[in-house]
């Protein structure tokens, strides 16, 4: 018989990058195994939760330290993820969690989607989240096209170098959002570091990278060609992509991948598991937090900081968040898998919450799990 799940932290997995900086070291305490070939002066990314590939979280603590995200999925299966989840995603964990530290220039890039993913490397596509933790003077984000362009004019653009004139230009603040939806091209550069929340793919085609591909001690591979057609090239606008963190009228996110929302933890927090049926995922960003849960009747403590993650498995029962430090802010993901829709249901009228425990005011965004618009 196995040993009931509790809440699990994991170790981080460090990745060097040429964009990359030295501020996960030093501002959210990711250490590294000295050991390891790792430039403490270019890590770009710090891999909070994930499983994909050669790179499966370590649980860093409780009876199953040691153990792969990976191991404990095959072991515990809906009980870890969800029923729901573990029918659509079996043995892949869904969500991948990073942190960023983009010190200069990430490439010009896109990502495809589930169909084209599928098709050409039965793979996942990937549709990105990005939470912006902190963006310094000269911080900028490139994404989605000022104008409606053609894959002409695109593709010369990225061959020529003037690329970056196609694309909107935002001065990125603390606290912003930006749902990077496959097919959007994207860069970042000017320091900033961000939560980043995915599909488990790494698929990222490369398709301008700032000059580095003309030189011989730079250049990385490029996947100009091969993206041509996964790329949206309709326009927008600044405003409508920035989605500034909103406690208090629902996610932030919702798709068919991920649910995010934000959390300001003013006052002890209850939450009813029972309602998700999936995972859930939190990521402090400001500040920190306890989650306590009952095991063997006593109250355990499970601690977070800024920058830190914690998994809650499927099967754990209802358990508290307590902000241990005012202005605590957290992000909560989990997924909804999609639904066959009943034709005789009409969906413009939502299911009224039959919780009894829930006070939330009619319209408002609950953690019993429903959304109440009646």
């Amino acid at each position: 018989m196995t040993k009931k799940l509790y809440p699990l932290k994991f170790q981080p997995i460090l990745k060097t990058k040429i964009w990359g900086g030295n501020r996960l070291v030093k501002e959210y305490s990711k250490f590294y195994d000295p050991e390891e070939e790792i430039d403490p002066s270019h890590i770009g990314e710090s891999w909070e939760i994930v499983d994909l590939g050669d790179d499966s979280s370590m649980v860093s603590e409780g009876f199953l330290e040691g153990n792969s995200l990976f191991d404990i999925l095959e072991t515990y299966l809906g009980d870890l993820v969800g029923d729901k989840v573990f029918e659509m995603y079996n043995l892949q964990f869904p969500v991948l969690v990073k942190l960023l530290d983009i010190s200069t220039n990430i490439s010009v890039q896109v990502h495809p989607d589930d169909e084209i993913a599928l098709e050409r490397y039965d793979n996942y596509g990937k549709e990105e989240f990005w939470h912006v933790l902190d963006a310094d003077e000269n911080a900028r984000i490139y994404l989605g096209f000022k104008r409606k362009v053609t894959a002409t004019e695109f593709y010369d653009k990225c061959k020529d170098g003037t690329v970056i004139q196609l694309l909107n230009e935002i001065r990125p603040r603390k606290g912003d959002n930006f749902h990077i939806k496959p097919g959007t091209v994207h860069s970042a550069t000017g320091g900033i570091r961000l939560v980043e929340i995915q599909q488990p793919s790494d698929i990222t085609f490369r398709l301008y990278d700032w000059e580095r591909e003309f030189d011989s001690n730079t250049a990385r591979e490029m996947h100009l060609e091969e993206a041509i057609d996964c790329i949206d090239y309709s326009a927008s606008t600044p405003s409508s992509l920035v989605i500034p963190t909103d406690t208090t009228h629902g996610p932030l996110c919702e798709s068919d991948n991920f649910i995010i929302t934000a959390l300001d933890l003013k006052d002890t927090l209850h939450i009813y598991t029972e309602r998700f049926d999936s995972f859930i995922i939190y990521i402090c960003t400001q500040g920190s937090a306890s989650f306590q849960v009952m095991e063997g009747g006593k109250k355990v403590s499970y601690d977070i900081s800024k920058g830190g993650t914690i998994l809650i498995p499927a099967s754990l029962d209802d358990f508290f968040i307590v902000p241990l430090e005012k202005n605590t802010l957290l992000l909560e993901v989990w997924l909804r898998p999609a639904e066959e829709v009943d034709d005789y249901i009409d969906e413009n009228v939502s299911e009224e919450c039959d919780d009894d425990d829930c006070d939330d005011e009619e319209g408002e965004y609950c953690h019993c799990g429903h959304n109440h618009k009646h």
